[in-house]
């Protein structure tokens, strides 16, 4: 008897411990999607703490807060469905800042902040189809050894640029792979320092955009940096059509091909100054394509031990 009763319990209990071990019908089995009307007393930041990778959150409503999505929180997706807005009333702080990895930011219009869009602190983040506009500064800024890909929006009226990529870091605009054959455009304009900005040895694939009316310079590349770039309309911006300067690089599609990643740049609307201008020990390759400007299509200092001289052009039409 002794033995039937010690087998019996010792059946239970491994029963019970299995039953233990199995997933209840409340626990996560896979990414979720939460929704979010934001008022005063719910907010996407109260929401993220919710959140595990690979979640969806839906917002509705006019969120008035400044977003910070930290280090800890990995692929997850704020989706403001084309209908949300976030309004970041601190002027010293992003209306969104990504300081995680593998986040989605899209379907978004973002005002107010110090920028609109900040990727940071080793952060990377995909920023799709959003309208950024009417910031204290920057459209969208990715710095300190952050990435980003920017696709499909419109970044528009703000003080700053458009984009800045700096410290390090980097960002594909237009374009999500390598591979991609057809881009998934940004429309950026009316920006009070320029279109895009990449500086502080940093780098970009820039492709397939529409830069135009720009205070500043259309693409600006600056302080041992790089930048692909191909298949822009680049027009009536204030400054260059493209600028190049200390110790930088672009290339400018390539020689030969149709391709978004081989074809040249073009300009219908003559930019300010020149469709392109090189200085201080910088180079431009690929094909100048129609890039031009109100001075002409091209200006390179070449001349080596002069301040803004030892240019490459390896341009051709």
């Amino acid at each position: 008897m002794q033995a039937k009763s010690f087998i019996a319990t010792w059946g239970l209990l491994v029963s019970v411990a299995l039953l233990w071990s199995l997933p209840s019908a409340g626990d996560a089995s896979g990414p979720k999607t939460r929704e979010l009307t934001c008022s005063p007393e719910k907010t996407i930041g109260d929401e993220l703490r919710k959140l595990d990778p690979g979640d969806t959150l839906l917002v509705s409503g006019v969120c008035s807060e400044n977003v910070v999505v930290p280090e800890e929180i990995h692929r997850i997706t704020l989706d403001g469905q084309g209908t949300a807005t976030i309004n970041g009333p601190d002027a010293t702080r992003a209306s969104v800042q990504v300081r995680g990895r593998g986040i989605t930011v899209k379907n978004f219009t973002l005002t107010g902040g110090q920028d609109g869009i900040h990727v940071t602190r080793g952060g990377t983040a995909l920023i799709e189809s959003n309208i950024i506009q009417f910031t204290g500064g920057h459209g969208v800024l990715v710095n300190q050894d952050s990435s980003a890909r920017i696709i499909n929006n419109t970044i528009e009226n703000n003080p700053g640029f458009g984009i800045l990529v700096n410290d390090n870091s980097s960002a594909r605009v237009g374009v999500l792979t390598g591979d991609d054959t057809v881009a998934n455009p940004n429309s950026i304009q009316n920006n009070g320092e320029g279109g895009i900005s990449v500086t502080r040895s940093s780098n970009a694939r820039i492709v397939g955009n529409t830069i135009s009316n720009n205070t500043a310079s259309g693409v600006a590349v600056n302080r041992g940096s790089h930048a692909d770039i191909a298949s822009n309309t680049i027009n009536n911006n204030a400054g260059q059509g493209i600028f190049v300067t200390r110790n930088s690089g672009v290339n400018l599609g390539d020689d030969a091909g149709t391709g978004i990643f081989e074809s040249p740049n073009s300009t219908t609307v003559n930019n300010g100054f020149f469709g392109i201008v090189c200085r201080i020990n910088s180079y431009a390759d690929g094909r100048r394509g129609s890039l031009n400007g109100n001075s002409g299509t091209f200006s390179f200092d070449t001349t080596v031990g002069t301040p803004n001289g030892g240019c490459v052009n390896s341009t051709n039409p």
